[in-house]
């Protein structure tokens, strides 16, 4: 009866050691599902943060070449205001020596009148 016994023992634990095989199998395979759903997410966020930057570096792109224009155009703008400058200064120079000469004239015909002896008028 012993030796009955031994052979339903030794089964008794061999599928106790294959329960407990199994719920450890059952165990893993769940985090496992766990860890392949935490990175489908993961994978999900990236491929949304790779979006996001994608579009972000669209639009600094679009700002940058926009203000290289404005650049451009301030750059042009500020030649044409320093030509007008240079302009206005040439011209002034020309009346400041267009006046002087007049006073000029005017001391030579008053040293003239004088010299022939006209009164001034």
């Amino acid at each position: 009866n012993a030796s009955a016994t031994a052979p339903a023992a030794v089964a008794a634990e061999f599928q106790q050691r294959l329960d407990a095989q199994t719920e450890k199998c059952l165990k893993l395979h769940q985090q496992l599902a766990e860890q392949e759903t935490k990175g489908a997410i993961i994978m999900e966020r990236h491929t949304t943060l790779q979006r996001f930057y994608a579009h972000n570096s669209g639009i600094i792109d679009g700002y940058a070449r926009a203000l290289a224009a404005k650049e451009r155009r301030l750059e042009e703008v500020d030649d044409k205001l320093l030509a007008t400058i240079d302009d206005h200064d040439a011209k002034i120079e020309v009346i400041a020596s267009l006046k002087y000469n007049e006073e000029q004239y005017q001391e030579e015909i008053y040293d003239l009148r004088a010299e022939l002896g006209l009164r001034a008028e």
